[in-house]
């Protein structure tokens, strides 16, 4: 079972910052959390490394000790808080007079969620 081995793994990363521990993480959501980055940066090669910089930072920072239940939920919640902050910072400003912002305009998936999906 799933959840039982995440359970394992996650106790020998708190306990004794064993790396391998660290190395199931990573290989389990990296290409999940890629992708959820891609559709949230429109940007393949942008979402892997903001995935990769994110594992880094868990790593180096220790914030892995954080976890209290879920891994995979920390991660996607580190995740959507680092898109959203990078989303942020690239929108374009509100629109003065109605201070209502730009359209959302609809989109369809990008050809780079099939090729990250098949990778």
């Amino acid at each position: 079972m799933q959840i039982s081995e995440d359970i394992t793994m996650l106790s020998a990363l708190q306990k004794d910052n064993r790396i391998e521990a660290y190395q199931y993480f990573f290989m389990k959501y990296y290409k999940p959390l890629c992708f959820k980055a891609c559709q949230m940066l429109g940007d393949q090669e942008r979402a892997k490394e903001v995935v990769q910089q994110l594992f880094i930072e868990v790593w180096k920072k220790k914030t892995y000790r954080q976890i209290a239940h879920s891994p995979g939920g920390f991660f996607y919640q580190l995740l959507y808080e680092r898109c959203q902050g990078i989303q942020q910072a690239a929108a374009p400003s509100t629109c003065p007079p109605c201070r209502t912002g730009p359209a959302l305009v609809p989109q369809a998936l990008s050809s780079q969620l099939a090729v990250l999906l098949d990778s």
